[in-house]
């Protein structure tokens, strides 16, 4: 059984698309349905169906996966036994919060490829809600969270960090003058945040809707970047890592609010699934971050 065929078969069966896996193989699609027709005749049995314009894996397709994955796994570590253990190589599915790709991802990514240049690595930035079930599904191989998950028993989680938030706003807003910011100062006001339903966006809300303080509007973002460009501008109050807004916050674009309230921290988990296997590329990633944590643990 040729194990190229299997790849191509877990890939479709990922995907449920012959096009998309094609060219996530860097292969023909005409090849891709050359190789899953020769699997299927190898083993006699159809493994996927089209309705229409959609694709199906079919009863023994399922069936197929387990079998699949652990032939695939077993030949990669096979191969591995004759490769130089030095040179690791291959590719790394990651799934992000925004946040952490804004400023805490970027510079452990920079130190990962310098120790192996020869790993690709794919980021899926999303919704710290999806990521179990990306997980689930393997469509990343790991993931930065802003998500507490230590109760899902699926999951693997190593704590990141802890951080501090900030309260800003444009210099000629209304609550510039203040010398406090309290919760009930949010009433009325427009609250540009992060998207999504984790971490320290979704606390405020929490906060909020807990006090019963109202705001005029809150306007979701899929980019910090975004958010500090319109609060430059004077369009609302938002609430931020600290680290991503300092330097603004120095030049005087941005100012920050001193705030009594309820701690509102951002922590950040990295997130595996409990049966993936430890590629190469993902156990370096994994070591690397431990060392990080250590680092700082030291200091």
């Amino acid at each position: 059984m040729n194990v190229k065929n299997l790849e191509s078969f877990l890939t479709v069966a990922q995907l449920l698309n012959f096009g998309e896996a094609a060219r996530t193989l860097n292969y023909s699609q005409s090849t891709i349905s050359e190789q899953i027709r020769s699997l299927e005749e190898y083993l006699g049995t159809k493994l996927f169906e089209r309705i229409g314009r959609k694709v199906f894996l079919t009863e023994q397709g399922k069936r197929l996966l387990p079998f699949a994955e652990r032939m695939v796994r077993n030949a990669e570590e096979l191969k591995n036994l004759f490769n130089d253990s030095a040179i690791i190589s291959g590719s790394l599915h990651i799934g992000a919060a925004e946040t952490l790709c804004a400023f805490w991802l970027p510079p452990l990514l920079k130190e990962y490829r310098s120790l192996y240049p020869k790993v690709e690595i794919n980021i899926k930035v999303g919704n710290c809600v999806d990521f179990p079930q990306w997980l689930q599904q393997n469509s990343i191989d790991v993931a930065f969270s802003l998500n507490d998950e230590s109760k899902q028993q699926q999951l693997r989680q190593i704590e990141l960090f802890h951080g501090e938030t900030v309260f800003i706003t444009s210099p000629d807003h209304g609550l510039s003058t203040r010398l406090v910011l309290e919760l009930e100062n949010l009433a009325g006001q427009t609250l540009l945040l992060p998207e999504g339903y984790c971490g320290y966006p979704m606390d405020l809300k929490n906060l909020l809707e807990k006090e019963g303080v109202k705001a005029n509007m809150i306007m979701q973002f899929g980019s910090l970047e975004s958010i500090k460009q319109c609060i430059k501008n004077g369009l609302g109050v938002s609430l931020l890592p600290k680290i991503v807004v300092e330097e603004e916050i120095k030049r005087g674009e941005i100012i920050s609010l001193a705030w009594k309230g309820q701690d509102i921290p951002i922590q950040a988990q990295v997130l595996f699934h409990r049966d993936k296997w430890l590629s190469p590329p993902l156990a370096a990633l994994e070591r690397l971050i431990l060392a990080k944590i250590g680092e700082k643990k030291d200091r």
